[in-house]
């Protein structure tokens, strides 16, 4: 059946009421706002050397465009803004305005179409010599005028009787006098002699039986007001739907933009795009079965919406408009199922969205389903979508970003992975596209990151966080604060916790707490900074020996990173004792890494898991060979895939075999090899592990005796203060111990009694006040 034909000429009726203006108590009293404007201008001419000062010019238009954009408003919403202080009002003019109001509610309907056509007769009227034109008929303001005239000649008397209904419970609802009470006694600076109002002041007190009659009518009949236009709904959709691209804080918060959408729909059924911003808050909130129906309500008002307004067009033009709604239909169902992680489904939507777009040939939506494929889908599906294909500047730079994510994980080398990231720059920053220049500098980081660079990753995400992001948004500026800013804030975090830095990490998590998005409370943190925080405060606890509070971690993590959590608890298993839990937990691990379709973007993961693997069977079995395969195939995987610092890692854990298997030498010599990089990069509990190994090795390789044996053992008991500054850091306890026992020794040697003693006074101490289990220090670890 075709959509367009005759069958659904109803549309029409379905869309009357979007194109009509909603004559509303608001408006009216927009109009009467103007209309006071106007007058005291008028007067102001008529008197000799008497003008109206520029800046209740400016703010006047600034207030008036305002009110005509913004939604209706409470009578004392308007009070508030027009006496807060934000706009330089004259003071006769906010007298008069309240005059008029209070008139239109004492003397009745007449009032009310008499402040209307008033205001067009007075300041519309032909320019001339002796009649100054106030209000030019092609203005803003003429235009809004002219409108409301319109429309209101075209309301019934019903109709206008249930309009003036409307206004008297818009002002009984406000505060009516306590404006006019409250407004300043100053006289006109700018005008002399001193203007008078062009209406009587009527008191509060006026008419008590009139107004008492007029209560009982509003209380009586119920009326329905309609509180939205078609402008003022597309205005406020296109600003807020901009707000949550670029700082989600800026816009209104989740519930009471919801309450406004919903409003809105209300009054105009028939509009698409609100649907599509109520879809956007769905996902801002992670909401699926909402996000889902507005997704849906959205596309199906747009075709029927598109049928309409071609009725009398081309078949072809309407056929081709449905067939576009459609494509983009599927595209964003296809964006909406990978948000919330439904990879099956979402690939399902890019095959639809990619089949409608190869038919009509459209090369945006071919690009966009690509790029949305390559997401959704595993490592084959990403290479394919990834294909080099003509693409605009936007979708190309995006394109970029995924290129060189899946070269970095295909084992490419790092030069040709940042080449690509340039490119990807270039683009962006001569379109200057500020959310993809920052989408560029966080996967630069996470890039960095994953190579194991964490000097460079922390370089790129201070770049990201002191970028210029500023751009105008209506009539103020607003700084971008993206997903892209959120991993930079955790990075920073993670950078600050990787070095011991307390006091740091917790001043930025403080910090971008209230610079960031809040979705559910004023100070509800992002969900990345909240892993970042629960991980680290899992490795210290873990670290310390404090079970019940690692425990608790973990689990909370497990609900932002499951995978990670699982390698932590498998961590907690093994400084526990427990190597049957562990062996079970880091299985689990590597089952995931084999089985995923897309295993490539765990191969950190996997080869992490399998270090603590080796540790644990170096540690309770009796074969040692084992352990060293794991751990030359981890150092294979970690160089084939360029991860410079699980390589590192792998190369230490090889050297702690080779020195408890009483090859000292070479132990050492592979020590001294990758020592540097893990200084460079590594962590303050890496640095401390890795020195402290590197001692053991010039301890085992030491000579016999003699002169030179002396001088080596004292270098180390000086290496090993740094070794105790950087366990103490990180509260690993257990290490710190094993560290003052291994100095105490070493001063023994030498023949150094007094420093051995405060070792060992220093020893008795911690052991006091943070008691270890046995099974702890019988650990071997690197």
């Amino acid at each position: 059946m075709e959509i367009g034909g005759d069958g659904l000429d109803f549309i029409k009726l379905i869309n009357v009421k979007g194109n009509v203006e909603n004559i509303t108590p608001h408006k009216i009293a927009v109009v009467a706002f103007i209309r006071e404007y106007g007058l005291l201008k008028i007067e102001a001419k008529e008197m000799i050397d008497c003008t109206m000062a520029p800046k209740y010019r400016k703010d006047f238009c600034l207030l008036a465009l305002k009110l005509i954009q913004c939604p209706d408003m409470e009578f004392k919403e308007l009070e508030a803004l027009l006496t807060d202080g934000r706009y330089n009002l004259l003071s006769v003019h906010l007298q008069n305005f309240c005059v008029r109001l209070q008139n239109i509610y004492a003397n009745g309907i007449s009032a009310l179409m008499d402040c209307v056509t008033s205001t067009i007769d007075k300041l519309m009227i032909e320019q001339s010599e002796t009649n100054p034109c106030i209000i030019t008929r092609y203005s803003v303001l003429g235009f809004y005028l002219r409108r409301i005239m319109l429309h209101l000649d075209k309301l019934t008397f019903v109709q206008v009787v249930s309009l003036y209904k409307s206004f008297c419970l818009y002002y009984q609802k406000g505060r009516p006098g306590l404006m006019m009470r409250s407004l300043s006694k100053e006289k006109l600076n700018n005008m002399e002699p001193h203007t008078t109002a062009t209406s009587p002041i009527l008191p509060d007190e006026s008419k008590p039986h009139e107004s008492s009659i007029r209560m009982n009518l509003v209380d009586r009949d119920n009326f329905e007001e309609a509180q939205w236009s078609r402008k003022q709904a597309e205005l406020f959709t296109a600003q807020q739907a901009n707000l949550l691209q670029i700082n989600e804080r800026k816009a209104l918060p989740p519930k009471q933009l919801q309450r406004t959408i919903i409003q809105i729909i209300n009054d105009i059924p028939e509009y698409p795009d609100i649907h599509f911003l109520s879809f956007l808050n769905c996902i801002r909130m992670k909401e699926f079965c909402g996000a889902q129906d507005s997704l849906y309500n959205c596309f199906d008002r747009t075709v029927f919406s598109v049928t309409a307004n071609n009725n009398n067009n081309n078949n072809n033009t309407s056929c081709n408009d449905r067939n576009k709604n459609f494509r983009y239909a599927a595209l964003n169902r296809a964006a909406m199922h990978t948000q919330f992680g439904h990879k099956a489904v979402a690939m399902e939507a890019v095959r639809e969205a990619l089949a409608a777009a190869q038919g009509a040939a459209d090369g945006a939506a071919l690009a966009h389903a690509a790029a949305w494929g390559a997401l959704a889908g595993g490592r084959a599906r990403r290479a394919a979508l990834l294909a080099r294909v003509p693409r605009a500047p936007r979708v190309a730079a995006a394109a970029a970003q995924l290129m060189a994510q899946h070269a970095a994980v295909n084992g490419a080398k790092p030069s040709e992975v940042f080449q690509i990231i340039t490119k990807g720059d270039t683009i962006n920053y001569l379109h200057s596209m500020t959310d993809l220049t920052m989408a560029g500098l966080a996967n630069t980081a996470a890039l960095w990151s994953l190579y194991g660079k964490t000097e460079m990753a922390s370089i790129n995400c201070q770049l990201l966080l002191n970028l210029n992001t500023k751009c105008a948004v209506g009539n103020s500026s607003v700084w971008h604060w993206t997903e892209a800013s959120a991993t930079a804030g955790a990075g920073m975090v993670c950078v600050a916790a990787w070095r011991a830095d307390g006091a740091l990490a917790a001043a930025l998590a403080s910090h971008l707490r209230h610079a960031q998005p809040a979705l559910h409370a004023p100070t509800a943190p992002h969900p990345r900074l909240v892993a970042v925080a629960t991980q680290h405060q899992a490795s210290f606890a873990l670290l310390a020996g404090k079970w019940e509070e690692a425990d608790q971690c973990i689990k909370q993590l497990a609900s932002y990173d499951r995978w990670e959590s699982q390698l932590l608890k498998s961590e907690m298993y093994f400084l526990k004792g427990d190597a049957t839990e562990a062996l079970q937990s880091l299985h689990d691990i590597l089952d995931f890494c084999k089985t995923e379709d897309d295993s490539l973007h765990y191969v950190s993961l996997k080869l992490r898991a399998m270090i603590l693997m080796s540790q644990v069977q170096h540690t309770f079995s009796s074969i040692q060979s084992t352990n060293i395969m794991i751990l030359n195939e981890v150092l294979s995987l970690a160089k084939k895939y360029h991860l410079i610092y699980l390589a590192a890692t792998a190369e230490m854990h090889i050297a702690n075999e080779q020195l408890h298997m009483g090859y000292a030498k070479n132990a050492l010599a592979l020590v001294r090899k990758v020592l540097p990089t893990i200084m460079a990069h590594g962590s303050a509990y890496d640095m401390a592990r890795a020195l402290l190994l590197y001692t053991k090795c010039r301890i085992a390789s030491a000579p016999v005796a003699g002169e030179s044996r002396v001088q080596v053992l004292q270098s180390c008991c000086d290496a090993l203060e740094s070794v105790k500054k950087n366990f103490s850091k990180v509260g690993a306890h257990a290490r710190l111990l094993q560290t003052w026992y291994l100095q105490a020794q070493l001063y023994n040697d030498i023949g150094n009694h007094a420093a051995r003693n405060q070792c060992a006074w220093m020893y008795r101490q911690l052991e006091t006040e943070n008691p270890i289990e046995l099974s702890n220090m019988l650990l071997v670890m690197y």
